[in-house]
């Protein structure tokens, strides 16, 4: 059972994402390529935040103070540059739909 708009719409997508993803889907791709390569993006970022915080933690708990006020500073300027280059929210909300769309009865590949 393919996406449509009405699915975007009721799982929180508000008009300008819609746009967004409209837009992609004039170079060609289908909704549910973007909607994949939306969701890898939030995973991807997903995975970068939590090695980071792995890593702080580690400097935490093993380093000095240099350590860790240069850690922390680098951790806040990469999650931030992160968050303003990647459609984190966009991503989530592509994620969040293809599980349950994904999981959810009457799917077939």
């Amino acid at each position: 059972m393919p996406l449509q708009e009405q699915d975007l719409t009721r799982s929180g997508f508000n008009k300008k994402e819609i746009e967004k993803i409209k837009f992609h889907m004039t170079r060609g791709d289908s909704l549910e390529t973007i909607l994949k390569e939306l969701s890898n993006q939030f995973l991807a970022v997903a995975y970068i935040a939590s090695g980071m915080a792995v890593l702080t933690l580690l400097t935490i708990i093993f380093g000095s103070a240099t350590h860790i006020i240069s850690c922390v500073i680098a951790v806040v300027f990469l999650l931030t540059v992160l968050i303003c280059v990647m459609p984190v929210r966009l991503g989530y909300k592509s994620w969040k739909l293809r599980r349950v769309h994904v999981n959810g009865p009457g799917y077939r590949s």
